[in-house]
């Protein structure tokens, strides 16, 4: 991101691409008679061809990184929308609580999945532990981790990528969290 006279632009440079998947056509030989094509997700490369792929996951990044960006006016979430997160609701017959937000590790939670390296790939369960629990991590601490990714799905926070263990925070969720990190890090004057 970079500021060209007045307008501020922002840039997707990819140096290493094989961080991402491209759908490519591969050839496969059934009952040794007859070839087959069928589609499967690889590594891409530094190929020409790839060029419609790379201009699909810079939009998504920028779009994403536009998202990001801190909220001056704190007035844009709505106190509705924190009421819920602090209320339970139920998704298929199951509950979820409410998060109290101004309690340590909920505050915790939120500045931790709202950074800004989880923001191209997302984050994961793994990726987020060691961050959360500051002691020994057992199965008690991960299952807890997991309950809450859970919690912060069901209340659309975060949302799962598809066939994969990562998440994303969701364009309410960061506009809520922003909030709540930028109100609760206010220093009150008497």
């Amino acid at each position: 991101m970079y500021d060209k006279g007045n307008n501020l632009r922002i840039e997707v440079t990819i140096n290493n691409p094989k961080d991402f998947k491209v759908l490519k056509e591969k050839e496969k030989i059934i009952e040794h008679k007859t070839l087959e094509k069928e589609k499967v997700w690889v590594p891409m490369g530094k190929s020409i061809s790839n060029l419609y792929r790379y201009v699909e996951i810079s939009k998504s990044i920028t779009k994403r990184y536009i998202e990001a960006l801190p909220l001056v006016n704190i007035d844009e979430v709505q106190i509705s929308d924190i009421e819920k997160l602090s209320s339970s609701i139920t998704i298929n017959n199951r509950k979820y609580t409410g998060f109290n937000i101004l309690e340590k590790d909920t505050l915790k939670l939120f500045s931790i999945i709202s950074k800004g390296e989880y923001l191209i790939n997302g984050f994961s369960n793994k990726s987020i532990r060691n961050q959360y629990f500051e002691v020994d991590i057992t199965s008690k601490e991960i299952n807890k981790l997991t309950r809450l990714l859970s919690k912060l799905k069901a209340h659309g926070i975060i949302k799962k990528v598809a066939r994969k263990n990562k998440y994303y925070l969701t364009t309410k969720g960061r506009k809520i969290t922003n909030s709540i990190l930028i109100y609760t890090r206010k220093t009150l004057l008497n």
